[in-house]
């Protein structure tokens, strides 16, 4: 299971899970928030988009606030942890995709020929 990002901390992501160059975005952690904390609209999120992708999702033990540089006009996402014990997104278009948080993702690009 992969472990908590830090708040304040820049971290890669890749649109869509897709994990190349062109789909890497960066993401700067805002809040961290432990499932039972969670307010109502995060909650929505989780059911109609989470709770939906269950191929993705399972259950989660926080929600991971972040401002995203993917889209100026919707910085905002929202990620749960994965069935894997990783991280993604809620959201079916922008700011959809998998959070780097040990640098594995970004690792493996370089090694790739």
């Amino acid at each position: 299971m992969k472990d908590l990002p830090m708040i304040g901390k820049t971290y890669n992501c890749f649109d869509d899970g897709k994990i190349t160059e062109g789909r890497r975005y960066e993401v700067t952690i805002t809040d961290i928030i432990p499932f039972d904390k969670a307010d109502e609209k995060t909650l929505k999120l989780w059911t109609d988009e989470g709770l939906t992708s269950d191929w993705l999702f399972d259950n989660t033990d926080y929600f991971i606030k972040a401002d995203s540089t993917e889209c100026k006009e919707e910085p905002y996402c929202t990620f749960a942890r994965t069935k894997d014990g990783g991280w993604f997104s809620l959201g079916y278009y922008w700011n959809s995709g998998r959070l780097d948080i040990d640098g594995s993702l970004l690792s493996s690009l370089t090694t790739q020929d």
